[in-house]
């Protein structure tokens, strides 16, 4: 299987958005997927089908001795769902130290899945330094890593830098997604030039834009592409998964993402 780790120090930028999309449009091109929830926020499932945040997930399983499995379903994509669950805090606690005894536990669980040999696994991963954001990256073959477009993620490129350091993917296979990108705001373009400047070519040619359509797409638990397939949020995230699954070209609109316009 391949494993792709969506990471990030910072909160609220995008990593289970862009997890639920990835591994929905990796589905529709026909490729078994499987998104895996390692944050405790349980949102994933709602961009995936649910209704309500998932009661049945793999943490309180997994923090009981179960197997972490049992809690996965397949929604109408045809995307293999492993929501974290509802857990309590000592669940999660107990998770933290079976990972300090056992730094591969989670490459372990990931190898025992029942799944086809070509299978994609995305990871939602909570903010970086978690430990099971630390053991996602231990474990991945690619990383994806979300910054918002703002002069908090220009402040400490240095975190980030750490932070790939403990990847075991190659550099190759790293990349830097700009998020929550509004053209029409001064400070926004300003950020994204700055992040441009700090990680030149790792930085993916695609931003995701702000966009209205995913809150709305998610308070009817869907994904953009369903919700509203022709907005620039949905070709945003295409774009960033066509750069993940094949030649990773510019775009030919790289230039004209409004970062230069008034």
């Amino acid at each position: 299987m391949r494993v792709i780790a969506v990471v990030s120090p910072l909160g609220g930028s995008g990593r289970t958005t862009l997890t639920a999309h990835l591994a929905t449009l990796l589905a529709r091109q026909g490729q078994p997927c499987l998104a895996v929830e390692l944050s405790a926020q349980n949102l994933l499932a709602r961009h995936l089908g649910m209704q309500e945040p998932s009661a049945l997930g793999w943490a309180p399983l997994a923090a009981a001795g179960r197997w972490w499995a049992d809690a996965a379903f397949e929604n109408t994509e045809g995307v293999g769902v492993l929501p974290y669950g509802k857990a309590p805090p000592e669940a999660a606690d107990a998770l933290h130290r079976q990972l300090q005894v056992q730094p591969r536990w989670l490459q372990d669980q990931l190898e025992l899945l029942d799944v086809p040999e070509a299978c994609t696994v995305v990871l939602d991963t909570p903010a970086w330094p978690s430990p099971l954001a630390q053991a996602a990256l231990r474990c991945a073959d690619a990383v994806l890593v979300t910054l918002e477009a703002s002069a908090r993620a220009c402040a400490d490129p240095a975190a980030v830098q750490a932070m790939l350091a403990e990847a075991a993917a190659a550099p190759a296979d790293q990349g830097v997604l700009v998020t929550r990108f509004d053209p029409r705001r001064v400070s926004h373009r300003d950020a994204l030039q700055a992040l441009r400047a700090q990680w030149g070519e790792r930085l993916i040619p695609y931003t995701l834009h702000e966009d209205e359509n995913i809150p709305r797409a998610l308070a009817r638990a869907m994904c953009v592409g369903s919700f509203a397939p022709q907005a620039q949020s949905a070709r945003d995230l295409q774009g960033v998964c066509n750069w993940l699954t094949g030649p990773r070209l510019a775009p030919p609109s790289m230039l004209a993402t409004g970062a230069g316009r008034p």
